[in-house]
């Protein structure tokens, strides 16, 4: 059956093609007005992939270009995830909500697994999809305007708070951990430096007992030379009382008094310019920079090629404090960012109640609906033409008899029909020319 059939066909059987038609059509808008509607609320959230509250990386992207659309579908799985509805049943206390229990069509048995079929229930009606941006679209939909634009917010806010638990609560553990590491670090500090200093100590009482005037930093100190000069006059000062009053007057006895305190304050003096030059000296061996370069390994016998204990001490001093300055920062960034107060997600838009039902969709049911019915007409026209073949032109007759058409017989007003044609060409060629 070629097209021309296939119009005369219609044309023929239009009642039935038109009573198809309108029943699908009829029966498509009995249903749209008779389904329950349902609205969809939806709420976008805005994903930041910078974190500005935090002092590891300030201001660093927390994922490269090439791993947004990755990091996005994590963030939708989050949004979509049992937790995060589990805290909107919570926060709404949806299982005394009667009004929001009918518009999801969720029954209680007032077990205790009535909130996970809540939880089931909003994440069949929960969808979230991400575009090219960096915005999150989060719908809700159920049987009332009011109760899902309620849910679709408590979404987006559940979301936000889990993220801000998520990245608060590992912060939290560092920094305990940090605290407690701490505390170790600190005392072995504290022991290392102890032992450098008694080192160091030791260190000055040996230099000031080996002669400590001789130290170039004894030598050239202005006070203890006169300290020196004040001994050495004292002294001649005191030969000179005994030969004038004796070994046992009151001023001779005053002025030995006097050599004894001279005496004891260079002694002192001695000693901390002693200390000073030792601790100096630890310090230009502990800094290489500070003094002429000294081979690190001498040759064997040359007596540096034992390294002095102030120096290994000065090491394991730095080397500790270099441990524990590391852990102290480490500790002071998890203790920032443990007291974060937002995350990096925020709602941009809130759900507003839509005036208009999401579905049923009438103007789409109707359009599928006219598609719908067409194709039924037409099959159903299709299926009694094959059935009830009938001859509707000169073309039928030909194909059913197989003879030579001589003429076509027509009144006027099926001749100037459209759906209809005149003799085939093999007809006219078959009848001689007038005239």
């Amino acid at each position: 059956m070629n097209l021309r059939q296939f119009l005369r066909a219609l044309r023929a059987r239009r009642r039935l093609f038109v009573v198809a038609l309108a029943s699908v059509v009829l029966a498509a808008t009995l249903a749209s007005l008779v389904m329950p509607k349902s609205y969809r609320a939806t709420v976008s959230v805005l994903v930041d992939t910078k974190d500005e509250q935090s002092l590891s990386e300030a201001l660093r992207p927390l994922v490269l270009p090439q791993e947004r659309l990755s990091y996005l579908q994590t963030q939708v799985d989050i949004l979509t995830s049992p937790r995060v509805a589990r805290q909107v049943v919570q926060a709404l206390r949806l299982t005394e909500n009667r009004a929001a229990l009918r518009a999801l069509g969720v029954r209680l048995r007032n077990d205790r697994r009535d909130e996970d079929r809540l939880v089931e229930a909003l994440l069949h009606h929960f969808k979230a999809e991400t575009t090219q941006s960096s915005v999150i679209q989060a719908s809700f939909t159920c049987a009332d305007a009011r109760v899902a634009a309620t849910i679709a917010n408590a979404f987006g806010n559940a979301y936000v708070d889990t993220m801000l638990e998520l990245r608060v609560a590992p912060t939290r553990k560092a920094a305990t951990w940090f605290e407690e590491q701490l505390k170790g670090l600190r005392a072995n500090l504290e022991e290392a430096q102890a032992k450098l200093d008694a080192q160091t100590k030791l260190d000055a009482e040996a230099k000031l007992a080996q002669n400590p005037d001789r130290l170039p930093e004894v030598m050239d100190n202005a006070f203890i030379q006169q300290l020196k000069a004040d001994v050495l006059h004292g002294e001649a000062k005191l030969e000179e009382l005994a030969t004038q009053y004796g070994v046992n007057h009151p001023v001779y006895r005053r002025q030995v008094s006097e050599n004894q305190s001279l005496r004891a304050k260079l002694q002192a003096e001695m000693r901390k310019v002693a200390a000073g030059a030792a601790r100096s000296e630890e310090a230009a061996s502990a800094n290489p920079g500070s003094h002429p370069r000294v081979p690190k390994w001498p040759s064997v016998g040359d007596p540096r090629r034992t390294q002095p204990l102030e120096q290994v001490l000065t090491r394991n001093v730095e080397s500790a404090e270099r441990t524990y300055d590391t852990a102290m920062q480490r500790y002071v960034v998890s203790q920032v960012d443990s007291r974060a107060s937002q995350a990096n997600v925020a709602v941009l838009n809130p759900a507003v109640p839509p005036l208009t039902a999401f579905r049923p969709n009438i103007v789409l049911n109707l359009a599928l609906a006219l598609v719908s019915g067409i194709a039924l007409g037409g099959t159903l026209v299709i299926l009694l033409e094959t059935q009830d073949r009938r001859v509707r032109s000169a073309e039928d007759l030909l194909s059913v008899s197989g003879v030579p058409l001589l003429g076509a017989l027509s009144d006027e007003r099926r001749r100037r029909a459209r759906l209809l044609t005149g003799p085939p060409a093999t007809v006219l060629r078959a009848l001689p020319k007038p005239g």
